[in-house]
């Protein structure tokens, strides 16, 4: 086939596949999910500034109101508390939602430093070593094993992202969204974005009315703007020690700075008496959220659970119809079930099927594949494949999946390299002609984007934003972090609610 040759019916009128029952019904649920959270950083302040205090209130005041939220502890805060016999905070604290906000927090090497130039197995392992002992002590300390970690200021990562999946955990304030979902999959695993940590930064605010009260006058707007079109989002009440504190704690460790606790300095406070008024106005703000009829105040815990489901299989023609859209598109599609890495995996277990049987099995178990290590050719070095040939070259990708548990980034044929993206249409057409009982001799191996390109550019901002965390070295080079994530948006699609409208 060339570009320019009529498609067979099958590709022209291709049907949305997947979940579009779900897109119906998150279109019409009254009341946005919101999560109230915080990030619990500092263990820098002398403690007889009780800046230990600061959360303990913010968690009273929320049980007193009935209303619950996720705090996200540094590990090395949790530890600081624990060593400090501070049981009252962390008990008031663990009647709500614990998170992780990295192990280590601020101090070098930040997640970001550490995975700056690390291979894939290098940073997950990494990870894996550090962040699970960080999720070990939040267990012992809170009593509750966190089931997200949220993003420490720039602290960002692929492979971080695919070691919380390894940790059965999600990804809160990710880089990554698709528009309308703030929840996704992304390196499999539950990806949850927060624009700015939405609706932040209230710190500076609580200890004086004549700046709170135009920001609470402002919220109504605001929030009723902002909630309509999406599936949930971060309500960011906070740093509990900028409440009090006028600089961040970590700006010891701007710039890669790596003090020692004998060398840190106190950052400067605001008068002990003023937290008063931030009580005042904090109980005002939950007392706010609360009576609002048109958002859900819930916890990433629970959101986890409610957008953890995924379908387990795909069937011949929603295989078909998926394929026909790539075909009729031209590029790698984001499905709304299956991300292209899964679509790109079950049309090799397909068409490996065909090889050996002549047929087209009715069902194929998704397989979760990541996307390749290395950036994919976008122009293939032959231009078509015999029909006879391409189940070959399908068997060939199953067998690298299977082997690597990554997308290959090319296959050669006779010596010449045929890119991911081309290989997900040739792949895809053989499909669909094969349904339509339509197999010419050759087959075109047409020019192909490497990834998928849906929110690339704001997705990809974000990611090279983190360089200007106030923290990393100023020479940090993130172009190897960016790239990485490129070819992951090969994982990438809507993550769903099991939770109907209305319940």
């Amino acid at each position: 086939m060339t570009q320019n040759v009529i498609l067979p019916m099958t590709i022209v009128a291709f049907a949305l596949s997947g979940c579009a029952n779900h897109s119906e019904e998150n279109s019409t649920t009254r009341r946005t999910p919101i999560v109230i959270c915080f990030d619990v950083e500092d263990y820098i302040t002398p403690e007889s500034e009780g800046m230990d205090d600061l959360p303990k209130w913010m968690a009273e005041i929320m049980t007193e109101e009935g209303v619950t939220g996720t705090f996200f502890v540094i590990g090395e805060k949790a530890r600081s508390m624990e060593k400090r016999g501070r049981r009252d905070v962390i008990a008031a604290m663990a009647r709500h939602d614990i998170g992780s906000h990295t192990n280590d927090g601020s101090i070098h090497p930040t997640i970001t430093e550490r995975l700056e130039k690390a291979s894939w197995d290098e940073g997950v392992a990494t990870i894996l070593e550090s962040e699970s002992a960080g999720f070990d002590d939040l267990e012992r300390i809170f009593g509750q094993r966190p089931v997200n970690l949220g993003r420490h200021g720039g602290s960002y990562g692929p492979q971080l992202v695919a070691a919380l999946g390894q940790m059965h955990a999600g990804y809160v304030y990710s880089p990554v969204s698709l528009p309308g979902h703030n929840a996704v999959w992304f390196c499999n695993t539950l990806n949850f974005h927060g624009e700015g940590h939405d609706f932040g930064y209230w710190d500076n605010s609580y200890y004086r009315d004549d700046l709170f009260n135009p920001r609470l006058d402002a919220l109504d707007s605001l929030l009723t703007l902002h909630a309509k079109d999406v599936d949930v989002m971060a309500f960011f009440a906070n740093h509990p020690h900028k409440v009090r504190a006028i600089q961040f704690a970590d700006f010891n460790y701007y710039k890669g700075a790596n003090p020692g606790p004998g060398q840190w300095k106190t950052p400067e406070l605001r008068p002990p008496e003023t937290m008063k008024t931030a009580q005042k106005n904090f109980r005002r703000l939950i007392q706010h959220l609360k009576n609002r009829d048109d958002i859900e105040l819930t916890t990433y815990r629970e959101l986890f659970d409610r957008f953890s489901g995924q379908r387990d299989e795909i069937n011949r023609d929603e295989l078909g119809a998926i394929a026909g859209r790539i075909l009729h598109e031209k590029k790698v599609i984001i499905d709304d079930c299956y991300t292209p890495a899964e679509i790109f995996a079950a049309l090799t277990e397909a068409l490996s099927t065909y090889k050996e049987k002549r047929l087209l099995p009715r069902k194929i178990i998704i397989q979760r594949p990541f996307g390749p290590l290395e950036m994919p050719v976008s122009d293939p070095e032959c231009r078509s494949v015999p029909v006879k040939e391409v189940p070959e070259l399908a068997y060939q990708a199953r067998e690298y999946i299977s082997r690597t548990g990554h997308l290959p980034s090319s296959i050669r044929y006779k010596g010449k390299s045929i890119g991911a993206g081309s290989l997900l249409a040739l792949f895809s057409e053989l499909y669909v002609r094969i349904k339509d009982r339509d197999l010419p001799d050759q087959l075109a191996t047409l020019p192909f984007e490497p990834y998928p390109t849906v929110n690339e550019k704001k997705i990809i901002n974000e990611v090279a934003f983190c360089k200007y965390w106030p923290v990393h070295r100023e020479d940090l080079d993130m172009s190897h972090l960016i790239e990485m994530t490129k070819l992951q948006l090969w994982t990438l699609k809507p993550a769903w609610s099991t939770v109907k409208p209305g319940a």
